[in-house]
């Protein structure tokens, strides 16, 4: 009787973990995806900045998803890049269009008390290799309704080469 018991019990707890797992793999999707939501419109470096860059948000596909037009000054040339944010169940994901010519996909964490979104590589198209450099992750710090921070690593050779840090102010 016994051993029966510790066996159901542990069915029991196998069945509570599986069922667990799913909500906590959404890493806080759906909130993440309206405090996105929240940053329609335009947005501009901060004046402490050295390089000008500026953001466009808006919602597309019925509010299906948030596209961002990034337009950047790289080597005295205007770069427009793309990212598209969207759910995927409840698992918040970006695909960003890159200037390096590819296009990874990252799934976000979200953690509303640090009102912080980190989002980590999961998968990249027209990467030939691992090698090959590609934005592998981003932390979105929410600051208040006009300010908010990202922080872009870019990684080459399997190693981080550099991270972007941009703090951005709601154009009003």
């Amino acid at each position: 009787m016994r051993k029966a018991t510790k066996v159901l019990a542990a069915i029991a707890a196998l069945i509570l973990a599986f069922a667990i797992q799913p909500a906590k793999a959404g890493g806080n999707g759906t909130a993440a995806f309206e405090q996105l939501k929240s940053l329609a419109g335009h947005w501009e470096t901060e004046k402490s900045n050295r390089e000008r860059a500026t953001l466009d948000l808006e919602l597309t596909s019925g509010g299906a998803a948030v596209i961002e037009r990034a337009h950047v000054t790289e080597e005295g040339k205007q770069v427009e890049m793309i990212t598209l944010y969207y759910l995927d169940g409840e698992q918040l994901k970006m695909t960003h269009y890159c200037m390096a010519g590819n296009q990874p996909t990252m799934r976000g964490l979200y953690v509303p008390d640090t009102k912080t979104l980190t989002f980590e590589f999961e998968s990249a198209t027209n990467l030939k290799s691992p090698n090959d450099g590609h934005m592998h992750h981003a932390v979105y710090t929410f600051i208040d309704n006009d300010h908010f921070k990202t922080a872009w690593t870019f990684r080459k050779d399997q190693k981080d080469a550099f991270t972007e840090d941009v703090t951005y102010v709601r154009a009003k």
